[in-house]
């Protein structure tokens, strides 16, 4: 029986489909972390600023249909990291495909929240780094060679009683650090 796929968090974004942010003007869309994967799905609409925003994360079948939008899966992604160009915050992807590396660079517009059992956790300091761990988290604890093997979650916080794998950091239920 496989696990199922839920959303953990969701923001707006600017995209880039490079390693940095440039000077060109970004392609606006919705950035959405499952428990399995990493979705960009593009806004309809036209440029940035008149792209119609819309929540695709009830029905991310329907936004990966529009033009530009893709997915990752969580086991492909070979970086996920904060970083800066010209003092201004971005969010670094790599990831594997079958036609060789890609990257790209995304900007939050709107702030992110990351959803888990046992609440929302708001990502208002160090909303990159917040988002690569938790993604490393993800990565760690959901490894399609064992679904349904119920032995990926090693302990609990004891903050919330939310299980986590051995190696996370964070709770992504409450948000506290676990040792």
């Amino acid at each position: 029986m496989g696990l199922s796929e839920e959303v953990v968090g969701k923001a707006d974004v600017g995209f880039y489909p490079k390693e940095k942010p440039g000077m060109g003007q970004a392609l606006k869309g919705q950035l959405i972390l499952t428990n399995r994967r990493l979705v960009y799905v593009r806004y309809l609409g036209g440029k940035y600023l008149t792209a119609k925003t819309q929540d695709y994360s009830g029905n991310i079948g329907e936004g990966l249909r529009n033009e530009g939008s893709f997915e990752v899966p969580l086991d492909t992604i070979t970086e996920a990291k904060a970083d800066r160009v010209w003092g201004t915050p971005y969010f670094r992807l790599r990831y594997r495909t079958p036609a060789g590396e890609r990257a790209c660079a995304l900007v939050l517009v709107s702030s992110m929240n990351l959803t888990a059992v046992g609440g929302v956790l708001g990502l208002m300091k160090a909303p990159y780094d917040q988002l690569a761990k938790a993604i490393e988290q993800l990565k760690s604890a959901y490894n399609p060679a064992s679904v349904g093997n119920t032995k990926t979650a090693q302990k609990t916080c004891p903050n919330c009683g939310n299980k986590l794998a051995a190696e996370d950091l964070y709770c992504l239920g409450c948000g506290a650090k676990v040792s």
